[in-house]
């Protein structure tokens, strides 16, 4: 085994594709419930996709309740248990990152980078290496597109939804509208430059 992994660093253009995923937990810190996550080029086409819930199986946060569970309401329960929507998801993760030039999440710490951990924690000695590197933070790139751009968060989002509307909370509309987000952060930075 060797003892780094190197970082994938395409250039980055018009056929780039991002692999961006969300999650849902119960509660900040909570177990992952629901996942949604895509592969998408620059133009919004997605190239492959994958979304899993399973039931939650113990007392659920009052605000998953209220702002989450409602919004999923049409995500059917597609794994009986936790572990076996985990592995399901790596599977996909691994192919997937292959059919994509970068790893994307949007405030990853502390939800995502905990399951990609736990997946990874699942088989180490298989999966050693096999996480994304780099991975990309959807609000990292918009912390610096305010610092020399001037562009909040607000701009960039509704930039993004001008024909089409995300339902907040929704894993995969969340994980879609982070890399339009980025990809469109990316084209601002890349004409000013």
């Amino acid at each position: 085994m060797s003892t780094s992994k190197p970082a994938k660093i395409p250039v980055i253009s018009s056929s780039t594709k991002l692999l961006c995923f969300d999650l849902e937990t119960n509660a900040l810190h909570g177990q992952t419930f629901a996942i949604g996550a895509l592969v998408i080029d620059a133009d919004g086409m997605v190239h492959d996709e994958f979304t899993a819930r399973v039931k939650i199986n113990e007392e659920v946060d009052d605000w998953v309740q209220n702002n989450v569970l409602p919004v999923i309401d049409d995500m059917a329960i597609t794994h009986g248990s936790y572990e076996a929507m985990r592995e399901s998801f790596w599977r996909w993760f691994v192919a997937a990152q292959e059919k994509s030039d970068y790893v994307l999440v949007s405030n990853g710490y502390p939800v995502e980078y905990r399951f990609l951990l736990d997946c990874q924690d699942a088989n180490l000695d298989e999966r050693y290496w096999q996480h994304p590197f780099p991975i990309i933070d959807l609000t990292s790139m918009l912390l610096l597109l305010k610092l020399t751009h001037g562009l909040d968060k607000k701009t960039l989002s509704e930039s993004v939804q001008q024909n089409v509307s995300y339902r907040a909370h929704h894993p995969l509309d969340d994980a879609k509208k982070a890399a339009l987000m980025a990809f469109e952060a990316i084209k601002i930075a890349s004409l000013t430059n």
